[in-house]
């Protein structure tokens, strides 16, 4: 089925999993590149031949990549967090996910768990062909050529992804490192995000500077012979990828570790409230203004149902001030209802939680306003809500 995000081709687990157009790019270029590659390797085999076997490689690049992602899914799935989807693209592919409210908290040791296994399915995989080569008879045909490369593609993959930056499944772990040791998951975010940032500086030093100096001409990846501008676009896509991902984390922490210092009443909008089936003519007088909906530029009018076990206050909803100013004087006996936006009342934190908390929540209902419940009144009260766009803005002023 096609869509925006690419070709989806299947489902694991309720996870669909899509390939990006920018992937069939990748797969070309690996084609293409590797095609020399082989007919080095085969000397006897024909040109059409070294070109199959070259897109056969790709074929073991989609699969190399697809496990590394299924199985940071299937861990995150075991964990009862909410996988949304799987994209296979031109940097390799992404597994998006979240914390779920009915699965398991993220603790330091499960985001470890989740980051860690991709590279390990990789060198499984190497593990796996280099046993295979070792009780192949024939070890000069074309299996045993793709068997060697799919060993050093996938050490050099699982390698390359435990190198302790973000957004690598490495800096994941200096994440969780940090994380245990502080108690702020934010601090680990930072700290992840600037070894990200020397990630680069240093594959920047080695690819180029290095081989500049030691050279005289730009060879990248400290190979000597021809230029290849080829290799310095790929280290500089690369780089810059991965400096914009750690500088994104950089800036995510900083917001996390801002509002960490604050309370959940800090952060909230406070609200008056009414009950929903309140007629429109009771919720005139708790506006400012002439008229409904001219220059209602006040509070946010919450609006309440009770529920019938605790009797505890639920967010149903939020008075729509352009709607409001629709309805006529004669239809004022009509429930603050009809002019309410709906929300989601499984949306809601305690005033006592922590931040943590509403980030947490926040992950789990990330287009949903967030009512904030005192529970330490009987019934519960609602006392503000939070919009996640409207406190990401405040926090990054």
């Amino acid at each position: 089925m096609l869509s925006k995000k690419g070709l989806k081709i299947a489902s694991v687990a309720g996870v669909p999993i899509y390939v990006s157009w920018t992937w069939w790019f990748f797969a070309a270029l690996i084609v293409v590149l590797f095609r020399p590659t082989f007919a080095r390797a085969l000397p006897e085999a024909s040109d059409g031949w070294t070109w199959a076997v070259s897109a056969f490689f790709a074929l073991i690049m989609f699969a190399t990549v697809l496990v590394h992602e299924l199985a940071h899914a299937l861990a995150a799935l075991s964990f009862r967090w909410q996988v949304n989807e799987i994209t296979l693209n031109f940097w390799g592919g992404a597994t998006v996910y979240e914390h779920s409210g009915q699965g398991k908290a993220q603790t330091p040791l499960r985001s470890l768990f989740v980051a860690i296994v991709g590279p390990i399915s990789n060198l499984l995989i190497a593990g796996a062909a280099w046993a295979l080569l070792q009780i192949l008879v024939d070890t000069s045909g074309t299996t045993q050529v793709l068997l060697g490369v799919t060993v050093w593609t996938n050490l050099l993959i699982g390698v390359f992804n435990l190198l302790p930056g973000l957004p690598l499944d490495g800096g994941r772990v200096v994440e969780s490192a940090v994380w245990a040791a502080t108690g702020s998951r934010a601090r680990g975010m930072r700290a992840a995000g600037w070894s990200g940032r020397i990630i680069v500086g240093l594959l920047v030093v080695g690819g180029i500077v290095v081989p500049l100096a030691q050279t005289g001409i730009v060879v990248p990846l400290a190979q000597t012979g021809d230029v290849s501008i080829f290799g310095i676009l790929i280290v500089i896509m690369i780089a810059t990828m991965l400096w914009q991902a750690a500088s994104a984390t950089i800036r995510a922490a900083r917001m996390q570790l801002l509002a960490e210092q604050m309370r959940i009443t800090d952060l909230m909008t406070p609200v008056q409230t009414i009950l929903a089936d309140t007629s429109i003519s009771k919720l005139v007088p708790l506006l400012t203004g002439t008229r409904p909906g001219f220059e209602y530029q006040q509070l946010p009018v919450a609006v309440l149902d009770v529920d019938q076990a605790s009797g505890g206050e639920v967010l149903v909803g939020v008075i729509d001030y352009a709607a409001l100013g629709t309805v006529p004087r004669s239809a004022w006996h009509l429930p603050v209802s009809t002019v309410s936006r709906a929300v989601n009342p499984q949306a809601q934190i305690q005033a006592t939680d922590t931040v943590p908390d509403l980030f947490t929540t926040i992950m789990a209902h990330p287009n949903d306003l967030i009512a904030v419940v005192d529970t330490t009144a009987t019934p519960h009260r609602i006392i503000g809500i939070i919009n996640p766009d409207t406190l990401a803005g405040r926090l990054y002023a």
